[in-house]
This record gives structure tokens, C-alpha cells and sequence, in this order.
């Protein structure tokens, strides 16, 4: 997001990336700072009427509207809604760029426990199955990037962050589970060997991202050309993985060379994941190969939102397995100690070596609530749950307004901001009331105390306008509602 400010701090101008010098395709940052600096002296009342406009358009309404929907109506319209924007074809949601939208996942997932009967679990099975076989997975050392630039999930953009990696983890370990697919749900191995390997931090939480370029060049460091690799296998191996994951001499990317996606042409064992002994001995001496390689830069930020999400995925996966549930409990050691003031205050990130900084907004909060309430399930410890608790009552006092419903996204003790921010739909990430609904939906389905629910649904009656018009963006608050609704179910059967 690119914003350009008012002196009061209002946004006149908004774009998304804008490259630093114009290009043919699109204008560059410089020269649209020129242009804004040559007009605001003649200007700037009418570009000041414009950003009162935009903080209009952008900071929500402070009470709730009328429309007062039950949580399963709104549940069965947000699965109507997924199911037409879903892409029958390429799986996923909508067209290009395709981002891997874990929140609609999540959400189907939920629906399929409360319906199993529905197309929900097919329909999230065939959304993991297409992302895992398309180039927006890396093959070779595993992990997912950012995005894909093209609907058929074959071009990523090759940034890899840890948020979505740590939800990704968890999504294909529940989706395999429930359909009956231990190689879908090996993928979350994959993706833990990745984030172990590469995401981790020597102090102890996980690194945010890498770079999509090494060497001055997107995508160097994971693309090939036959000859690549022909000079690293033996030439009916290498022809056969040139085939198998579409290298070719003319290249799908730029300078000739290819991204790595397969096709579901050659199952083996049954399961279109699985490679057979040759490809995956190919890949592997593939793998040391890139290992000589310039690597991406890595962002060495620990963020509270991200390692929060990570905390819970694990705690997940924990509950099956204890080396998991071990390294769950030590993630949260690290944010106890390394992410929160003296006083209980919830920081945002670590930076290299220094120390915690930056107060956290709701979306740090809400993800590491998330977190505990899957660590509470996968232990059983009192403590565990206190620590809920006591994040939740700091969450109330940090975003919650006097006779309102649903969350802020800065905090009341952070500094002045001109525009009010209060959203429940989610982005490429679960949004903050998303998570926190959820999170709560969890800690009333270990606990079976009403508060949690109670709170949960408050979030959900604080957003019941916007989710009546637009139901399927609000996908992780209404996973929330479904799993609530699950568990009362199983209460009254």
C-alpha cells in the first residue's frame, strides 16, 4: 500500500506498488511525488477535501447497523459465496493474481464438520491440491510464496512469508486428516521442514520472510533451464524431470529460464502429491545444487502476529504428535519472554538482536490468543488458559469501545491517528476480529465455558452489516461461528 498524507495525516492519493521510475506499464513513485509536490501549493484545499473523503470511505461507522443476522444464516451465505467465487477449474478463489487465502480455507473446513454432507471439504481438498502441484510451492526445498501472478498457480510472486506458511501448516494437516489423504496432509511436513530449516531464529521464534529476489534478479534463486539441470542428473533423469515439472528450453519465466509446477498427469502410490523414487532423488540432488546458490535475504523481524499464527498451527499439529506439541510450548516461551513488557504489554516484533518494540496492534493480539487457546487444547494446563484470559481482558482494554461491538486495530494507549480502523473481513491474512472470534470459538470448545462464546459472538454482532452485504469476505470470523455452532450441536445430539 502506498499512501500519500495530508499534513493532518489523511491520505489524498492511495495506490498499491508503484516501482521507483516509470515503466511502460505503469508510473513510478518518483515521478508521482513530482507531480503531487507541483500541484499541492495551487491545489491542496480541493486534494484536503479528497482526503476527507477517502477517511469517510475508510474509517468504519462507530455503532453497529440494524441488520441483526443468526450466525448459521450468515454461516450457510458465506459457503454460497465461496462456492461461486471459487475457481472450478484451477482452484482457488477468483482469477489472477490468486493468493492462497487461508482464512476461506478455514472456513471450509469448519462448514464441512457442520455439514458434512456439503461440497466444503472437496472443495478446500481440490483448492490445497492445486496450490501444492503449481509453482507457488517450492518443489525443491518446499515452503509456498506469497502469490501466484497467474490464475493457474504456475508463476509465483517468489516472496515467502511466514504468516501464511504458518496457516498453510496447519490447513493441510486438517484437510488430509478429514478426507482420508495422508499425502495431502504430509504437505504440512513439508512445509515445517521448510519453515524449521530456513524461518527459524537463533533466539528462538521464527524469521517474517524472504526475499523474492537474490543476485538482483525475482525468482533466481528457484528457477532452472534443462541444462541447469542436466549438468546435476543423468540424461534420461534429467529429461524426465524436465517433463514431469514443465522445463523447457524456451522457459515459463523470464531470461529463459523455468519455474518448477507440475501437472496431475503421473499419480503414484494413488495420490497425484507423491513423487516416484526417481523424481524425488532428482530433487533432491536438485535441492543441494540451489544450496550453492546466492540465497534470498532474509527479514529477520520476529513478529508476534505471525510467530502467533505459527503457535497455534503447531499447537494443532501438537495434539498428535509431542515433539510438536514441545516445540509449541517453547515458540510460546520465547513470546512470553521476549514479546511482552514487564508490565504483560503485548509488543509487536523483535528486530535482529535488539529488544521487543513497537506495541502491538490487534491482529498481534488476536493471532497469539489463537495460539494459546490450540496450546490450552493440546495440553490441558491451567496456565495456559490464564494466559488466554489475561490477553483477551488486555485485548477489551486495548481495542474494545465503550457500547460497541467488534475490535479496533490500534490500540487506545498508541499514538493519535487521524482515521478510525475497524475491520472484521480478512485480507490475504485472517483479519484481527476474524482471528480473535475464532481464537474464542476455540477456548469455548476446550473449555466449554459461555464467556468465551459470548465473547465471540459480540465480534460477530459488531460486523452483522457488513457480513449481511458481503458474507463471504468475513471467512475466519464465521469459521469461528460455524465451529461454535459445531460444538453445540455435538452438546444437544
Amino acid at each position: 500500500m502506498t499512501a500519500v498524507l495530508s499534513p493532518e495525516g489523511l491520505p489524498f492519493f492511495i495506490g498499491t506498488y508503484f516501482p521507483p521510475r516509470s515503466t511502460a506499464r505503469m508510473p513510478g513513485l518518483l515521478e508521482i511525488l513530482g507531480e503531487i509536490s507541483r500541484r499541492w501549493p495551487k491545489e491542496k484545499e480541493e486534494l484536503a477535501r479528497r482526503a476527507e473523503r477517502f477517511a469517510g470511505r475508510i474509517s468504519p461507522p462507530g455503532k453497529p447497523g440494524r441488520n441483526r443476522m443468526a450466525p448459521r444464516d450468515a454461516i450457510d451465505l458465506a459457503f454460497e459465496a465461496l462456492c461461486r467465487s471459487s475457481d472450478t477449474v484451477h482452484g482457488g478463489f477468483g482469477t489472477a493474481p490468486k493468493f492462497p487465502l487461508p482464512g476461506n480455507i478455514l472456513f471450509l473446513l469448519a462448514y464441512a464438520r457442520l455439514h458434512p454432507e456439503s461440497e466444503a471439504l472437496p472443495l478446500a481438498v481440490r483448492h490445497l491440491e492445486a496450490m501444492r502441484l503449481g509453482g507457488v510451492f517450492d518443489h525443491l526445498g518446499y515452503g509456498f510464496a506469497r502469490y501466484s501472478v497467474d490464475r493457474e498457480w504456475r508463476i509465483p510472486h517468489f516472496e515467502k512469508m511466514l504468516g501464511d506458511n504458518a496457516l498453510l501448516l496447519m490447513l493441510y494437516h486438517e484437510a488430509g486428516l478429514a478426507a482420508s489423504r495422508p499425502a495431502l496432509g504430509g504437505v504440512s511436513r513439508e512445509i515445517l521442514a521448510y519453515l524449521s530449516r530456513d524461518m527459524k531464529s537463533a533466539r528462538g521464534g521464527y524469521c517474517a520472510s524472504e526475499d523474492a529476489d537474490s543476485g538482483g534478479e525475482e525468482g533466481l534463486f528457484y528457477t532452472w533451464t534443462p541444462g541447469e539441470i542436466s549438468r546435476v542428473l543423468d540424461a534420461g533423469d534429467a529429461e524426465r524431470f524436465c517433463r514431469a515439472f514443465n522445463v523447457t528450453a524456451s522457459g515459463n519465466f523470464e531470461n529463459g529460464r523455468s519455474v518448477l509446477w507440475r501437472s496431475a498427469l503421473e499419480p503414484a502410490e494413488g495420490d497425484v502429491i507423491n513423487l516416484d523414487p526417481s523424481l524425488e532423488r532428482g530433487r533432491r540432488l536438485l535441492f543441494g545444487e540451489r544450496s550453492k546458490r546466492e540465497r534470498p535475504d532474509r527479514d529477520e523481524s520476529v513478529i508476534a502476529e505471525w510467530n502467533g499464527l505459527l503457535l497455534g498451527a503447531l499447537s494443532r499439529l501438537g495434539q498428535d504428535d509431542g515433539l510438536l506439541l514441545e516445540g509449541a510450548k517453547a515458540l510460546w516461551l520465547f513470546c512470553r519472554e521476549q514479546l511482552f513488557r514487564s508490565d504483560g504489554r503485548l509488543l509487536r516484533l523483535t528486530h535482529g538482536e535488539g529488544s521487543a518494540a513497537q506495541k502491538a496492534c490487534l491482529d498481534d493480539h488476536a493471532a497469539l490468543l489463537w495460539g494459546l487457546a490450540e496450546l490450552y487444547g493440546g495440553t490441558g494446563e491451567e496456565k495456559i488458559l490464564k494466559a488466554g484470559e489475561r490477553l483477551s481482558r488486555q485485548m477489551d482494554d486495548l481495542f474494545l469501545r465503550p457500547g460497541e461491538e467488534g475490535l479496533d486495530f490500534l490500540p487506545t494507549d498508541g499514538e493519535a491517528f487521524p482515521i478510525r480502523i475497524r475491520r472484521g473481513e480478512d485480507g490475504g491474512l485472517p483479519s484481527g476480529n476474524g482471528m480473535a472470534a475464532y481464537g474464542m470459538a476455540r477456548f469455548y470448545r476446550f473449555t466449554g465455558d459461555p464467556a468465551w462464546k459470548g465473547k465471540a459472538h459480540s465480534i460477530f454482532r459488531g460486523f452483522s452489516s457488513e457480513i449481511a452485504g458481503f458474507p463471504g469476505a468475513f471467512a475466519t470470523l464465521l469459521a469461528g461461528m460455524a465451529e461454535i455452532e459445531t460444538v453445540d450441536a455435538r452438546k444437544t445430539a
